[in-house]
């Protein structure tokens, strides 16, 4: 009867799917062995279970036949199965691990000629800029003075440099200072009177404060960009028709020599409106420009 159920089962051509069967088939021989032999467990049988005389000698031939049966057609089969598949895949295995360290290669072969051609692209730069300085400093040296000192160009890249970055600031006079003022609120409010509301950063007042002393100390405060600042300022003429403001004036951040100048065409305005009060008298471009009232009244 078992060989029969084995039969059944083993019918066509074997392959994986087969394994569940075959542990079904052996686990149910295994088990009447053990029920027969009135053991607890069937990886306890022994020889010696077997030729007790309470065992009849054609069940052990049938159980030895079964076992054999599973054996030569299942077990041997699927463990032959198994090693070709085993290898089928080692194979497939070893074939993608080549074609991977084959990308590799590749992928470092086309990254070390970007690289090379990178370096050329460099090295071609390199000596045009190389060739572009050494003919502006062959045109320098002819059609520059003589006298043109190391000082005098450190002096000249500090002016440019100092003048980029007083160009982002704003000066105001004449704002109040008191004890624990908060400045970014007094600028804010006096920016608001000229409507103006840009992004105030940075404020302090400059220089130290001299006991005694009553006028207050400048303030100066940096904007986003020099075209805020320049906005700033073309408003600030507003600040004059405003109550209370009268003698608060927004500058640019000036240099010591431009404050100097400034100085010097400020005292020249002055004398100028005394000597010809009939006329109007502005600064424009750091000159001082004179018109008649009624075509300055109408030009405004």
């Amino acid at each position: 009867m078992m060989v029969d159920q084995l039969s059944a089962v083993i019918d066509g051509e074997f392959n994986v799917l087969n394994v569940s069967q075959v542990l079904t088939a052996s686990d149910s021989i295994f088990r009447e062995m053990q029920r027969e032999l009135n053991l607890d467990n069937y990886a306890r049988v022994k020889a010696c279970h077997l030729n007790k005389r309470t065992v009849p000698k054609e069940k052990v031939a049938e159980w030895l036949e079964t076992v054999c049966h599973i054996m030569d057609s299942f077990s041997v089969p699927l463990l032959k199965n198994a090693v070709g598949t085993v290898d089928a895949l080692t194979k497939r295995v070893d074939e993608l691990q080549k074609e991977k360290i084959d990308d590799q290669k590749e992928i470092i072969l086309l990254k070390d000629k970007s690289i090379e051609k990178r370096t050329d692209e460099l090295n071609k730069v390199k000596a045009t800029v190389q060739a572009e300085m050494q003919s502006f400093s062959s045109i320098v040296k002819k059609s520059c003075p003589t006298n043109l000192t190391r000082k005098t160009i450190e002096a000249a890249v500090k002016s440019v440099c100092d003048q980029e970055d007083r160009s982002k600031n704003v000066i105001i006079y004449g704002i109040e200072e008191t004890s624990g003022e908060v400045l970014l609120d007094k600028v804010g409010k006096v920016l608001e009177e000229i409507n103006e509301k840009p992004v105030v950063r940075d404020c302090v007042r400059v220089g130290a404060k001299t006991p005694g002393v009553s006028r207050p100390r400048p303030v100066k405060f940096s904007l986003s960009n020099s075209d805020h600042v320049a906005q700033v300022l073309r408003s600030a003429k507003r600040l004059h028709t405003k109550e209370g403001y009268k003698s608060v004036y927004i500058c640019p951040d000036r240099t010591v020599q431009e404050r100097k100048s400034c100085k010097i065409l400020s005292d020249q305005l002055k004398e100028k409106r005394k000597s010809e009060p009939n006329r109007t008298h502005y600064i424009r471009n750091n000159r001082i420009v004179s018109s008649d009232m009624n075509s300055y009244n109408s030009s405004v």
